[in-house]
């Protein structure tokens, strides 16, 4: 796994003859085969109705089908048809509309993400060798007016719906600049990449959703031909009649299965995953990592920590759980107190910021603070606090330490909440963003 930075993983998994819990994990491994997604700079979006807003909604509604490029603010990148590598056929009135994404001068290639210089003298970032620009009429983060502007008012949140309009149609061949689905990677039938937040990046998976790993060992392929011990890591079969393909091959195996390898690495599940999702063999060993086709960026203070009962969470350097606020309509349901219960929903946390904690809030809940230069990068960001200093926030929505945990793990600050209650008819509650029935503000652990 390829991360900017010194990433450190937490405890291992506890199940029962697969891990102890409360053991330090090694930092997750560096493969220089896996692309890193964004350059500092450029974030991921989840593109519509996967900010989350309108949370009169159900909570099963939050289809994150869709993860595109962003600039620093978050609008969503496009690419153009016309366009070739190092050159943007989108000058003059083109690109009063289409604005190019400037890169500073400092910038560097990283992954698949490289600069040129436009006849002015900047230079534009471009992916995969195409350019990318912004849309001047998207207004929310999210949003894609550039290419659905008959469908406003399903993929955006309140600023489209204060504009009201369709809006004109816009030229073709302008398309999202999508990190997720992953285009232009061949794979063999019942496999896809998936967003896998606990591997923290685009990983492979069976059939059934499962996280697949790759042998990170010497010897490669030949070095798990043998491998009998199918406890813990069960080789991934490949059909009888299955074929090579792209960046796919397959090895006989001495016990006669016929396992896939992915850039010459083989592949396996692990039997700590109980769900998709799950990534529990990521840091049990330097030999084995999550087998990724795209990274995402991690800060370098930042760490995950492996929990009893929730999973993968996002904690400090030194282990500390990271918790955010965020919003829920109690009648609908809830799901706060369950692992993964309540979807990541952008919109809600930028809606609530730092406001969500003031006052004697501050003293049980600390914000956890961000370097002074620290730039957007990924679903990463940071807001600036009135005191001067910076606050780390993860996928919109800011991030605290809490003052009753005292080591690594302590998650004594979950579920603590407050209701949102009127006796006024005609009250809207509003948590980040109108809802109906009875809102609530309430914490929570932060996982990826």
């Amino acid at each position: 796994m390829t991360q900017r930075g010194a990433v450190k993983a937490g405890g291992v998994v506890a199940l029962a003859a697969i891990g102890t819990f409360g053991c330090v994990l090694p930092s997750l491994a560096a493969s220089g085969d896996v692309a890193v997604a964004t350059p500092p700079g450029i974030t991921l979006q989840p593109l519509g109705r996967a900010q989350g807003y309108g949370m009169e909604a159900l909570l099963t509604e939050v289809p994150r089908t869709q993860i595109a490029f962003a600039d620093a603010a978050g609008m969503t990148l496009y690419t153009y048809d016309k366009d070739s590598r190092d050159q943007s056929r989108c000058t003059g009135a083109c690109a009063k509309f289409w604005r190019p994404t400037l890169a500073p001068r400092s910038a560097r290639p990283i992954g698949d993400w490289s600069t040129f210089r436009r006849p002015d003298g900047t230079r534009q970032w471009q992916y995969k060798g195409e350019p990318v620009y912004t849309f001047v009429r998207d207004t929310d983060i999210g949003s894609v007016f550039g290419i659905s502007p008959q469908h406003l008012r399903q993929f955006v949140g309140y600023l489209a719906r204060q504009r009201g309009g369709d809006g004109p149609q816009q030229p073709s061949g302008w398309h999202p600049a999508l990190v997720f689905p992953v285009s232009g990677i061949p794979m063999p039938e019942g496999i896809a990449i998936k967003e896998v937040g606990d591997a923290n990046g685009l990983a492979l998976v069976n059939q059934e959703g499962m996280t697949l790993y790759a042998y990170e060992g010497r010897g490669g392929a030949r070095a798990v031909v043998g491998l009998a011990d199918q406890t813990q890591w069960k080789p991934l079969a490949a059909p009888e009649l299955a074929q090579p393909i792209g960046d796919w091959s397959i090895i006989d195996r001495s016990d006669g299965i016929r396992q896939w390898t992915f850039r010459g690495k083989p592949l396996f599940t692990f039997a700590g995953d109980l769900t998709p999702g799950d990534a529990n063999g990521v840091g049990l060993s330097k030999d084995w990592d999550a087998a990724l086709a795209v990274s995402f960026y991690l800060p370098p203070d930042v760490r995950f920590e492996q929990t009893l009962d929730r999973g993968r969470v996002l904690a400090t350097a030194a282990g500390l759980t990271l918790y955010r606020r965020d919003g829920v309509a109690l009648d609908t349901g809830g799901g706060q107190s369950l692992r993964h219960g309540v979807p990541i929903r952008p919109g809600i946390g930028r809606n609530i910021g730092i406001s969500g904690c003031e006052g004697d809030c501050l003293k049980s809940w600390h914000p956890f603070l961000a370097p002074a230069n620290a730039q957007p990068d990924g679903y990463w960001d940071s807001v600036a606090r009135p005191d001067g200093t910076r606050q780390w926030v993860y996928q919109g929505y800011a991030l605290y330490t809490y003052a009753g945990d005292q080591k690594p793990g302590d998650m004594n600050g979950n579920d603590i909440f407050n209701m949102v209650l009127s006796d006024s008819p005609d009250h809207v509650n509003t948590v980040g963003t109108p809802m109906h029935g009875t809102a609530g503000l309430y914490w929570t652990i932060a996982y990826p």
